[in-house]
């Protein structure tokens, strides 16, 4: 019996050796190597420079027309400017005071003349140089723009009142934007203004265009017929300004209870 407890014992310390043994020997993954990525330089690409126009080959007929303008031999005269240029509308940059413009694209170039004397000269004209426009002979220096003065662009309601019995009634309120739009239109023009001497005007028609901010008015046509309008800008109190006859003839289909002076009526049809 000694016997087997003896060998049983033996028999426990060698499964202890033997586990101790391989723990021993167990032996850790070796982890795995992930080299790492070479990074990728992008090129920079090389900028590609913005081509300067051609001179336009109508250089020379704006030449010749400011040289029968002002008298200027050809020869004293060098383009030393220019640019492409796309214009709303077909006054080309340049409009008249008091004319009203086709409000489409016009395409065309802007060109800088400086004579000897260094004396410069902007000439506008459309593509082709069928139109010339000499900007600073049609801009006189009391000329404004009514739009942009009264902030005009950005109107969401225009009220058309006729004057009746020496006060202003209601006839029409706009809010369809395409009945608003011809109105600014007309108005988006260079007007020539002058002082007010004309105590006697009292004005047919008053229109308010109303924005999110603020209520601008406007008054129209003299009793007499006479084509001036008054604004209510702060500034400008004492000046008239030249309306133009578009307009006159637009508005006139809203007062046509009361017709406008110097309208002539539809023919009777009987």
């Amino acid at each position: 019996m000694m016997i087997d407890i003896f060998n049983s014992k033996n028999n426990e310390d060698e499964k202890v050796v033997k586990n101790n043994t391989q723990e021993e020997l167990k032996i850790e993954p070796s982890p795995t190597f992930i080299p790492t990525p070479e990074a990728t330089i992008t090129p920079t690409p090389t900028p590609i420079p913005t081509s300067t126009p051609e001179p336009p080959s109508i250089g020379g007929k704006a030449m010749a027309y400011l040289s029968s303008l002002y008298n200027i031999k050809p020869i004293n005269l060098k383009l030393f400017k220019y640019e492409r240029k796309q214009w709303p509308s077909s006054a080309m940059g340049c409009p008249e005071p008091g004319k009203y413009y086709a409000q489409a694209e016009t395409s065309g170039w802007a060109l800088h003349f400086i004579e000897r004397n260094n004396k410069e000269y902007l000439v506008h004209t459309d593509e082709n140089g069928t139109n010339i426009i000499e900007c600073k002979k049609n801009l006189p220096e009391n000329t404004i723009n009514i739009v942009k003065i009264l902030d005009l662009s950005k109107t969401e309601e225009i009220t058309l009142k006729r004057l009746k019995e020496g006060k202003y009634f209601e006839l029409e309120t706009l809010k369809d934007e395409n009945k608003i739009s011809p109105i600014i239109q007309f108005l988006d023009i260079d007007v020539i203004g002058s002082k007010n001497t004309r105590e006697e005007c009292e004005f047919l028609m008053e229109l308010e265009f109303i924005t999110k901010n603020s209520t601008q008015k406007i008054k129209f046509i003299c009793t007499d017929g006479s084509n001036f309008m008054k604004i209510s800008h702060k500034n400008l109190q004492e000046e008239i300004f030249g309306i133009p006859i578009q307009l006159v003839n637009h508005l006139g289909k809203y007062a046509s209870q009361v017709p406008f002076p110097g309208i002539p009526e539809k023919p009777n049809s009987n």
